[in-house]
């Protein structure tokens, strides 16, 4: 039996901003609309070891990008957080639009 293995590039820092926001994001509207997200959903939905998923959360919120509740944990973006998706996915369409590589090697 033969294992398919994918390899995964290395993201960029603004790339991990992007999948960490993404994924807090899904977590709150498809969890029954309670405006919050779990850590582990927010791991395995944006595929982050746990150590690193925490240092980015840490810039995340030094940027107030997104809130963490200290007791329970849980995740949510801020306005400045979906402002910066915005504007993420717009440059990303404006890369893609002149037929260059979304993805930013480091």
């Amino acid at each position: 039996m033969e294992k398919i293995v994918m390899k995964q590039y290395k993201r960029h820092k603004l790339q991990l901003f992007h999948d960490i926001l993404t994924a807090i994001e899904h977590d709150m509207y498809h969890t029954g609309g309670a405006n919050v997200a779990k850590p582990t959903h927010v791991q395995q939905y944006s595929r982050l070891s746990y150590d690193k998923m925490t240092l980015i959360f840490g810039d995340l919120k030094r940027k107030d990008m997104i809130l963490r509740c200290e007791s329970s944990g849980m995740l949510s973006i801020t306005s400045k957080g979906r402002t910066f998706l915005k504007q993420y996915r717009e440059l990303i369409d404006l890369i893609e639009d002149f037929g260059l590589d979304k993805k930013i090697e480091n």
